[in-house]
Order: C-alpha cells, then structure tokens, then sequence
C-alpha cells in the first residue's frame, strides 16, 4: 500500500445475501475475487451487512467461523451494515427501510444491540451504522431515548453506533446533526454515538463536503466512517431509473428556492433548475450526470483517520450491474485508490 494513503474498503450491502448462506456464498467467493484482484498483498476493508435473518443464524460457532475466515483471509471487518432489517435486494424497499423506527417500538434497539454484541466478537472498536432517526416530522426529542440507549450498550461493548443522516429523515443535514448531539448526547457518549457520513447524501443536500465534515468534527461529533458514494445529479427530471426498488429522494435548487420529493414526483415543479437525487451511481466516469466531480475534489483531500467505505448499492439495478459486479467494484475501487494517490 503506497504510504500515507488512506485505506478504502467496500460495502457489501451491494451484494444480495439476506441469509447466513448467502452471505457465506457471497464472502468465499466475489469477495475474495475482488481480494485477489485489488488487494492481492493488503488487507482488504469490508462493511457487512446483518439482516434480521443473519443476525439470528449467526451463533457462537458461526460467529467463530466468520471471524476465523475474516482473519486468515486478510479481510478487516470496519463496519457493519445495520441500517436495513427486512430484505434490501429483490423486492420493493422504499420507505421500509426506516422501519421499525427508533421511537415506535423497542425493536430497532433490540437489533441495534444485537448487531454491536455480535461486531464486538468479531473485532475491536468497529462501527454499526443505522439510521438517523425516522421519516419528518418526527422530531429528536421522540427518537433521541432509544438512539442513548444503543450508544451506552455499544460504550459497555467499546463498539461504535454510527448513526446516518439521510434524505428525508428528521437527521438530514448537517445543521441538523449538529443540533441533535448538541441537544441529546452527552460528551460521555461521544466516543460511542457517532456519525456515518454519506457524500451521496449530503451532496443531494447540496452541502460543501470539506465544510460540512469541519463542522460536525469541530463540534464535537466523531465521524465513525464515510462512505464514498455518487449521486445523480439532474437539469429537469427526466426518467431516471423510476422503477427502481428505492426511494429517490429528489432535491431541488432553483429561483422558485429549494424542492424535495420523498420519492420520484408525479407532477415536476416549475422554477428549479438542478435536481439531486438519492440513487448511487458508478464511482468512476461514466456517462450518467452526476456529482462525481465533487466526489474527486473531497477525494484530493479526505479527513485523517476516518475509514472510507465505498457504498453503490443499485449496482443489481444499472447498467447490467449483477452481471459484472466484481468488475464493477474493481473499477470502483481502481478509481477511488487512484484519486486519493494522487492527492498525496
């Protein structure tokens, strides 16, 4: 690994293994594919993701087995994936991926919980990334009880909740962010709360990336990890992938002031004229219009010290994506590596 640059790693959300035999299928073969590939002689950073069927199948014995195959396989287990209880590939997703919500039931600390106790067998002061909240107008106040909770567990487990700011949820901005820590979370938590921070994400918001990660860092805020991630970026909203599984999410900018739609819109507003939406594309050029101008200039000058994660989930969705996944990832990882090299 050439010195100074940050390690990259992959999320393998984009993978479709909802079970403990799927994901076993998936990690011995594509993923030590894309290990042999690009880090032939390094370690090989990997976010997983638990399901609600995984999280259940993964007892003591599999627990010992995965962190067996994880170490003898040089694959360094950064994060995991907790954001999607129910299936996440294959099947309509939208607005069931919030769900269950934070301040409906005890269910999302539950699985919280589960995930950091099995992350803290498997490897030291690793992240669980969730949601930041559930869908507007819940407020803070109704999801900041059981979003402490989780952070006291993982600080008795030394693991990290990296909870996610996202489009639409009452956590989505940077200001935003900053007011809830400010507002809920005591310093004591602050090592054991943190941030997953989505340049998809926040650039959908139209937020400067360098700025908005400066201020959460000065206020306090840990950063457990980024992930590297390209959104679309439109002039008018033209068909774009509409029957895909998962929300858009569509942000607008214009003379007639700012636009958002949870999902693609029926009736385009008047008065804007670019829009942003929340699908992740390729993260290297391609003929798609995109925000991966800005990915490259964040990429000439990451943060220290915080994991990069690339996360293109919608690859089964795009341009023959199942069907040249390693590829695909390969191509991904190549240029992502390549900008930050250059940078140093």
């Amino acid at each position: 690994m050439q010195k100074n640059r940050p390690a990259v790693g992959y999320a393998l959300n984009v993978f479709p293994a909802e079970t403990l035999a799927e994901l076993w299928t998936c990690l011995e073969t594509e993923v030590l594919q894309i290990k042999d590939r690009v880090f032939p002689d390094e370690v090989f950073p990997i976010e997983l993701r638990f399901s609600e069927k995984i999280v259940r199948d993964l007892d003591c014995a599999e627990v010992a087995r995965l962190k067996y195959f994880l170490d003898t396989h040089d694959l360094a287990l950064i994060t995991v994936n907790g954001f999607v209880m129910p299936h996440f590939h294959g099947e309509r997703v939208k607005e069931r991926v919030y769900l269950p919500a934070w301040h409906e039931s005890d269910a999302r600390l539950r699985f919280t919980n589960t995930c950091v106790d099995i992350l803290s067998q498997l490897t030291d002061g690793a992240s669980v990334s969730v949601p930041f909240g559930a869908l507007k107008p819940v407020t803070h106040a109704a999801i900041a009880p059981n979003i402490l909770k989780a952070g006291e567990h993982a600080a008795q487990k030394g693991s990290v909740v990296a909870l996610e700011p996202e489009p639409g949820l009452c956590v989505e901005t940077t200001d935003e962010v900053i007011a809830f820590f400010k507002a809920h979370v005591p310093q004591s938590l602050r090592q054991h709360l943190a941030v997953n921070f989505d340049l998809s994400h926040q650039l959908v918001q139209f937020e400067n990336l360098p700025e908005s990660i400066a201020r959460i860092q000065e206020a306090g805020i840990r950063i457990a990890k980024i992930h590297i991630a390209n959104a679309a970026e439109l002039t008018d909203l033209k068909p774009f992938y509409t029957d895909s599984i998962y929300l858009h999410q569509v942000v607008g900018i214009g003379p007639a002031g700012r636009y958002f739609s949870l999902d693609w819109p029926d009736h385009p507003p008047t008065g804007i004229t670019k829009y942003r939406c929340h699908y992740h594309l390729p993260v290297f050029p391609t003929n798609l219009p995109s925000t991966l101008a800005e990915v490259e200039t964040f990429l000439a000058n990451p943060p220290a010290g915080v994991p990069l994660i690339i996360e293109t989930y919608t690859w089964p969705e795009q341009l023959r994506g199942r069907d040249k996944l390693v590829e695909n990832i390969y191509r991904e990882l190549a240029w992502v590596r390549e900008k930050i090299s250059l940078s140093r």
